[in-house]
């Protein structure tokens, strides 16, 4: 069985990882330092370090968290069933960039200079991971758009897809993406 966290200790680490997170999208990744989030987070640096050994693992946390959500939320169309039939998709079946732009103090990051490292590796390797182990796609030719190389192709245009798209400032509507 899974063990919560205390309400105040997800609390606080709530905070950390969303000031880091603005500092990050002001600053950029190399210049922010724990002396920074703590300033900025109204906590002392004893607290910052109960929790984690450096902004180091703190951007690990926040990658690792950003990459369940955006799998949950990118499944939703084959959560029941993996088969993904291109024939009959709605554009209701792109409820993941509403998540996207809802979250966009995560996404925004992926775009600037200066990113988290590791940030935009992730989102492309949870693309890859999905395509290959999550969905499997019904269409006119099916074994072609489910082999590996298709796999890497549709994961990097989406992929593409959604930089620009963060680029651009979300200029089209989710369901228009």
């Amino acid at each position: 069985m899974e063990r919560k966290e205390d309400r105040r200790i997800e609390r606080t680490k709530e905070t950390l990882r969303t000031t880091f997170k603005q500092l990050v999208l002001q600053q950029g990744y190399s210049k922010v330092k724990v002396k920074d989030i703590v300033e900025v987070a109204n906590y002392n640096r004893t607290t910052f370090y109960v929790h984690y050994d450096g902004k180091e693992e703190l951007a690990k946390e926040i990658i690792q968290l950003e990459m369940q959500r955006f799998l949950f939320e990118f499944c939703k169309p084959v959560r029941d069933n993996p088969v993904l039939d291109l024939r009959v998709m709605k554009p209701d079946g792109t409820d993941v960039f509403h998540y996207i732009k809802e979250n966009r103090s995560y996404y925004d990051l992926l775009v600037i200079d200066d990113a988290v490292p590791g940030m935009q590796t992730a989102l492309l390797d949870e693309l890859k991971d999905i395509f290959h182990n999550r969905m499997y796609f019904l269409g006119e030719k099916a074994s072609e758009i489910n082999a590996p190389y298709f796999i890497h192709y549709r994961a990097y245009g989406i992929y593409g897809f959604i930089l620009e798209w963060i680029r651009a400032g979300y200029d089209a509507s989710p369901s228009e993406s």
